[in-house]
């Protein structure tokens, strides 16, 4: 029985936090939202920031299957990390251009939440960190470094040109140039 409730405060909070930002949500807006009382909320969550932690550590969970299922759909291992990129970064990036407020839980940059964001990004660095391999076969220059230190270096390559993209497709753009740059093929 929690277990349902849990999921459904969770999603419920994701789309309070995605549509106000973090800062503007209350307690009482999430159990509002979920459709159950503070106290009920209280039995589950100790506070907010826990709630926001959940809240991204499931959103993770969630793109990390979407990322799997598209890799899998993809022939070549170039294609399998642009389209890991697309979904993992790409994606995120559209919905905080929408609304400000959902960068606050994309980025996942508040103190308290600093852990989780960085254990989100091991969580998909060691999801592509097997093509990389695979890439690596191909492209003797990338296989300097192990595969899974040129997946956190591209992971924070790409945190970065977040900040500069001003469009998807500059996003978009710039993956495919640092991933040239990375294994010297296209996209």
């Amino acid at each position: 029985m929690n277990d349902g409730k849990k999921s459904r405060i969770l999603a419920a909070a994701r789309s309070v936090f995605l549509r106000y930002g973090f800062r503007r949500v209350n307690m009482h807006d999430i159990a509002e939202a979920a459709g159950v009382s503070r106290a009920a909320l209280y039995v589950l969550f100790k506070n907010k920031e826990e709630i926001f932690i959940e809240a991204y550590m499931r959103w993770v969970g969630e793109t990390i299957a979407q990322v799997e299922a598209a890799m899998a759909q993809a022939a070549l291992p170039i294609d399998k990390i642009a389209r890991a990129f697309e979904i993992w970064a790409v994606g995120p990036f559209e919905l905080t251009i929408a609304s400000s407020e959902a960068e606050e839980l994309v980025d996942c940059n508040f103190p308290f939440a600093l852990a989780s964001r960085k254990q989100g990004d091991a969580i998909f660095e060691t999801t592509i960190a097997p093509v990389i391999a695979n890439l690596c076969e191909d492209h003797p220059a990338a296989s300097r470094l192990a595969p899974a230190r040129i997946a956190h270096l591209l992971v924070s390559a790409v945190r970065g040109l977040k900040q500069t993209a001003a469009t998807p497709d500059d996003m978009r753009q710039s993956i495919d140039e640092l991933l040239l740059l990375s294994f010297r093929v296209r996209s």
